[in-house]
């Protein structure tokens, strides 16, 4: 059987140059190239996968959104657990544990999924225990030190980074990070996929770790099961489709002047054109704007084909253990209209909608970068304000984020021509929109700028990842970014969560149903008891015929307190009974014999 390759092909604005005679100008254009990998594979290619595990003292507390008593490290050990059992038998996993360093008792190495390793990777997994600062740098040498030092490297590796602390030994950024420093080169090696929990951790960090790694930031802001086992569901489905490894295009063309390409999130290979891809899953899309001009020349009336426009190719390695290079390429010829007028013609056909789709979304990207630079601006000045203390998003500077966001959005949308031709060419950005009136509501509620940093890793990425809690209907979520295989791993951890929730009803069922037996059984005997005791004489009232210390009325005190100890033998039984179902969250099987057990 032979695997689909991957495909790249062109779209151009506009379709058709007209010129005129007359004159002598310049065109400007505008294309996109885009790079596509099969929607489906033969095999699963194997993968080595490395989980950092920060067990900082806070993943201890209990989850924000809870009323019960797991933790946040509670929920990640079953979140945790899922992902263990949803990798294949020749995948390999490490598990590391740490907070300002490596935590070497609760680490392992590259273990074989096959055989015993899956139950004593779990095993290590249960055995977490939250403790200490944070720090990434350390566990991130380590992560990359095992991968590097992999006897057999025919594996794609990659790195999972969780964590809901700051850095409290590193500053993550540009500012911060110099080209030359080491770490960069060290996190270019794999890709580092972040994963943020809760509100308090620093998604500035986490961010920028995943760009500079070609991998994905997640926020998860809502301390949910469900929505972390969701989240690290889209990324397994990513890592056991791969379909390619260093993957690169090239953009050229002979006739027209390439004057940019915007690569988002990707790499630009210096100034041949060539832009760096890296891994490819199954049923990804890859858009790359490019922008062209073109200075014409002396022609006579009529039409011509003869202009070569851009041409594309992409060059990659299929799946992981094959060496060999795959190519294919693309190219695309402008027409030309040679007009006899006075005046330059206007182009009659409209912008191509892929192209202004995508001119609209980098457009986007540039507005919520801005909003985060002033919302730094914001917080270094405040932390300047408490003598340089730095502490996590203020909800007032969350809140003034919110409505500079809302303002410059508004702005955005009034004055920018391309949001304004959408409609007209049926381009349906509804999403986009829907998208920040979201992240406006969630700053609003002082949940953090994880949302924003979150959209802005997947639309620069192109690659789809937890939004902080962005709705889930629209482009983000669910429609351009996500492949089949996510949406199918995504419905698997909805049916493992279902199955929980199935069996921890059964088991409530069954001890609450217990417990109500012998409930019932022990007011049976309490009310014997009762009986027992009113029939017994009492000893306060001797009879006249018998004098004080008769045997029969030392018997009678006997007896009456050996029911009354049996009686509060009972009570504690009812009293343990009641406890059983309490501790399951289920009390509506007892009905009226609560109220009977707090009247005794």
């Amino acid at each position: 059987m032979t695997l689909e390759k991957v495909r790249v092909s062109i779209a151009t604005n506009p379709h058709i140059l007209l010129i005129d005679s007359a004159h002598t100008f310049t065109l400007n254009g505008k294309a996109v190239v885009r790079v596509e990998a099969p929607s489906s594979m033969k095999n699963h290619a194997p993968i080595d996968l490395v989980t950092l595990i920060n067990i900082n003292q806070s993943m201890s507390w209990p989850a924000a959104s809870q009323t019960e008593i797991p933790s946040r490290l509670d929920l990640l050990k079953n979140a945790m657990k899922f992902i263990i059992r949803q990798l294949g038998d020749d995948d390999r996993l490490a598990i590391v544990a740490f907070n300002d360093k490596v935590i070497k008792e609760n680490t392992t190495g590259i273990l074989e999924i096959s055989g015993s390793g899956r139950m004593a990777i779990e095993k290590k997994v249960d055995g977490l225990v939250a403790m200490g600062d944070t720090a990434f740098k350390p566990s991130l040498e380590h992560a990359v030190k095992l991968l590097d030092d992999r006897a057999d490297k025919k594996r794609a590796g990659f790195i999972v980074l969780i964590s809901d602390g700051l850095d409290g030994q590193s500053k993550w950024g540009d500012e911060s990070i110099t080209p030359t420093d080491p770490i960069r080169g060290l996190l270019r090696k794999y890709p580092v996929h972040t994963f943020g929990l809760g509100k308090a951790h620093d998604p500035k960090a986490l961010h920028y770790i995943a760009d500079i790694s070609y991998g994905i930031y997640s926020s998860i802001v809502t301390d949910n099961l469900d929505k972390i086992i969701e989240a690290f569901a889209v990324c397994l489905a990513g890592f056991k489709t791969v379909v390619a490894v260093d993957a690169c295009v090239d953009i050229w063309s002979n006739s027209l002047l390439i004057t940019r390409i915007d690569p988002g999130g990707y790499i630009l290979r210096g100034s041949s054109g060539g832009i760096l891809v890296g891994t490819l899953y199954a049923g990804e899309v890859k858009d790359f704007i490019v922008y062209f001009s073109y200075r014409t020349g002396s022609w006579s009336g009529g039409y011509y084909t003869i202009l070569n426009g851009i041409n594309a190719r992409v060059t990659y390695r299929e799946a992981p253990g094959r060496q060999s290079t795959t190519t294919d390429t693309c190219s695309v010829s402008l027409p030309i209209h040679v007009a006899n007028s006075s005046s330059p013609p206007a182009n009659p056909c409209p912008p191509y909608p892929m192209v202004l789709q995508q001119m609209v979304r980098l457009k986007v990207l540039d507005l919520l970068i801005s909003v985060l630079k002033e919302f730094l601006v914001l917080k270094g000045e405040a932390a300047s304000a408490v003598h340089g203390k730095e502490g996590g998003d203020d909800p007032v500077l969350q809140a003034i984020a919110a409505s500079l966001l809302q303002r410059k959005w508004k702005e955005f949308k009034q004055s920018d021509e391309s949001w304004k031709e959408a409609p007209r060419n049926f381009v349906n950005l509804g999403g986009i929109d829907e998208d920040i009136s979201a992240m406006v509501g969630i700053l609003k509620r002082g949940l953090g700028v994880g949302c924003i940093h979150s959209w802005l890793s997947s639309n620069q990425m192109q690659r789809a990842t937890a939004t902080g809690g962005l709705p889930g209907a629209h482009m983000v979520a669910t429609g351009q970014f996500r492949t089949p295989a996510m949406n199918a791993m995504v419905q698997e951890a909805h049916r493992h969560l279902a199955r929980e929730a199935s069996a921890h009803d059964a088991g409530t069922s069954i001890v609450c149903k217990r417990a109500v037996e012998l409930l019932d059984g022990i007011n049976k005997r309490f009310d014997l008891w009762c009986k027992l005791d009113q029939e017994l004489p009492r000893t306060n009232q001797p009879s006249p015929h018998q004098e004080e210390g008769h045997e029969s009325r030392d018997l009678t005190a006997v007896l009456r307190g050996d029911i009354n100890r049996a009686r509060q033998h009972d009570i504690y039984l009812v009293c343990m009974s009641i406890v059983q179902c309490l501790l399951y969250g289920d009390t509506t099987h007892y009905g009226s014999d609560i109220s009977f057990f707090f009247y005794i």
